[in-house]
């Protein structure tokens, strides 16, 4: 399959190196407005003029290609995956799939209507922790799981200047879509309200809120409480963050990246235990486009399409309404 990469800033790198690693694909164009960005990247990779387009457009008329990587601000996702599905190729987008709800909803639509593939690049849950819990959920080793607790503490986005320290709620919507899609994955079921408070400490560097509390209500009653401080300079949890995930018979914890099944009580049934990960072939960037792949050329629907990532970007978008707004959000109110 022959690829256009477009956008080419900082993350561009990582997929380049990622499809260059595929052997069914081969990068066949580069599209960059900022020429200096084209520059520099052509010099890093080798890459010959010919395969270098200032857009999209340009880039479909002199080369022949059968899906994009959009590595683009979010805010340009609609305009540049419209151009690719009317330009008949499928999509491999960054997350968040837009920095606007209507405008995504919008974006699906367009691939539906198109009959392309259109997958978001939700890394996180293509790791470890979150491939073996679904499992061992799955598998009832806990029983039906009523509560989760989530922590994550970090210093995050500590650069002056950047869009993650001077806009408002990016924790929420930059690192939060990777935990609440993680929470779709693993606990195999879609939320059905939120109810978010954020702030920000004394010391904190960010102008947007960078803490939060959020309240999560799940089908069947399961409830999840997400509670981030990305002013953090202390104590750091892995970037997956520490997870607890309470049964009937007991809980399964992410700490630090280890999983551990654990039971306290009653004290003739305790137990502590450490669980191997399952053993997958590939992870993060590198099986999203393998999954992106398969599904193309299967003609079914991936894994965190887009269709089924808005479930995951309304967590996002509700959780920053429940904040501005003081109210819990109802999830239907997004998606109805």
């Amino acid at each position: 399959m022959k690829a256009i990469i477009v956008g080419l800033g900082g993350r561009a790198g990582t997929w380049i190196g990622v499809c260059g690693g595929h052997e069914e694909v081969e990068i066949v164009g580069y599209v960059e407005p900022v020429e200096e960005r084209r520059k520099v990247v052509a010099e890093k990779h080798c890459i010959p003029d010919g395969q270098l387009f200032v857009d999209l457009a340009d880039a479909v008329g002199v080369v022949e290609a059968d899906f994009i990587v959009d590595v683009t601000p979010p805010a340009a996702h609609e305009a540049v995956a419209s151009a690719a599905f009317d330009a008949g190729l499928h999509v491999l987008g960054e997350k968040p799939l837009s920095d606007d709800f209507d405008a995504a909803k919008r974006i699906v639509a367009a691939s539906k209507a198109a009959g392309r593939t259109h997958m978001i690049t939700q890394n996180y849950r293509f790791t470890l922790p979150p491939r073996t819990t679904r499992r061992l959920l799955a598998e009832g080793l806990i029983g039906k799981p009523e509560q989760v607790g989530i922590q994550f503490y970090m210093p995050w986005a500590t650069r002056p200047g950047t869009h993650y320290v001077e806009f408002p709620y990016m924790l929420l919507k930059d690192m939060g879509i990777h935990h609440f899609d993680m929470m779709r994955y693993v606990l195999a079921c879609d939320p059905i309200s939120v109810r978010c408070m954020t702030w920000n400490p004394s010391w904190g560097w960010h102008k947007g809120d960078a803490s939060h509390v959020a309240l999560f209500e799940f089908e069947g009653g399961l409830r999840v409480v997400h509670t981030a401080f990305g002013s953090s300079v202390g104590r750091k949890t892995a970037w997956n963050g520490d997870w607890q995930i309470e049964g009937p018979e007991g809980s399964i914890s992410w700490e630090n990246d280890k999983i551990f099944h654990s039971r306290s009580f009653p004290a003739d049934k305790a137990a502590r235990e450490e669980i191997p990960p399952d053993d997958i072939p590939l992870s993060g960037p590198d099986a999203i486009l393998a999954e992106f792949v398969a599904a193309v050329k299967e003609g079914r629907e991936p894994e965190c399409s887009g269709r089924d990532n808005l479930n995951s970007l309304a967590m996002t978008t509700g959780a920053v309404m429940s904040a501005e707004q003081g109210r819990k959000v109802e999830i239907a109110e997004l998606l109805g």
